[in-house]
């Protein structure tokens, strides 16, 4: 885990304990269930000496702002600041030291003052796509057209699914399907789009398509499974992302000029 400076939250850890609180009780589990379960996924951290406190500091901060410090929580982090633990790691480092044992003296006070009524925190949304490699699925857009794409990779991580692909050259109103299939005359799945997207090194033509937010989720009904088990053109590298709502205007871009 990286630290970056003497905050509570200047370090990857913490913020990761921040994060996964919030997304716990987001789905559903109450302050006790969401600290049980963050203490057995991170006994190794609890365990390290330099990292125990960095878990049980951001666990109590992150509980106190939502309304939801517990008192095991409270009891562990205020044993901490009492036995001064923390404060080994960063000897070598005067300055640094005097603002780490400012920011344990703000922490401790806050959380021994009347902590705030318990704030909503929304379900995070994850992302399940329903397709997997070799699929190729049409998208219907706000101009009724369809476009077709291939998945040629799947990418999974707390985020949720997410398909990777590359987007043929087609964008039509309907699409020439006869008894389940694609019309090979008219339609070459290996035909790509001109379309790339920038990556951090230079410009692919190939994607991740997704979203972070439940207020621009696609609905189910865009979409239709075309064929399966179609020959990716691309290996699933280097690729950007592109969120679905964005993915009109950059159809409209690529195929209506």
């Amino acid at each position: 885990m990286g630290t970056w400076g003497p905050a509570i939250f200047s370090d990857d850890l913490a913020c990761d304990i921040r994060n996964d609180f919030k997304e716990l009780i987001g789905d559903g589990f109450d302050s006790e269930q969401a600290t049980s379960a963050l203490i057995k996924e991170h006994q190794d951290s609890i365990n390290d000496s330099d990292e125990s406190s960095v878990f049980w500091f951001a666990l109590a901060d992150t509980q106190w702002k939502t309304g939801r410090l517990i008192d095991i929580v409270l009891k562990k982090t205020l044993e901490i600041i009492e036995f001064g633990s923390d404060l080994e790691r960063w000897k070598e480092d005067p300055k640094n030291l005097k603002k780490r044992k400012v920011a344990i003296t703000k922490l401790k006070q806050q959380l021994l003052t009347e902590q705030p009524k318990e704030k909503r925190i929304p379900k995070i949304y994850r992302e399940e796509s329903i397709f997997n490699i070799g699929d190729i699925f049409s998208y219907k857009s706000k101009l009724e057209k369809k476009a077709l794409f291939r998945v040629i990779g799947i990418h999974q991580d707390k985020g949720g699914r997410f398909s990777v692909c590359e987007l043929l050259d087609w964008f039509e109103k309907e699409l020439p399907i006869k008894n389940g299939l694609l019309s090979k005359g008219k339609i070459d799945t290996n035909k790509l789009s001109k379309l790339k997207v920038r990556t951090f090194e230079n410009e692919k033509k190939q994607f991740m398509l997704g979203e972070i937010t439940t207020k621009y989720k696609p609905k189910d009904e865009w979409f239709e499974l075309i064929t399966t088990k179609s020959k990716p053109h691309q290996k699933d590298t280097g690729y950007s992302v592109i969120f679905w709502r964005n993915l009109d205007k950059l159809l409209i871009n690529e195929f209506e000029k």
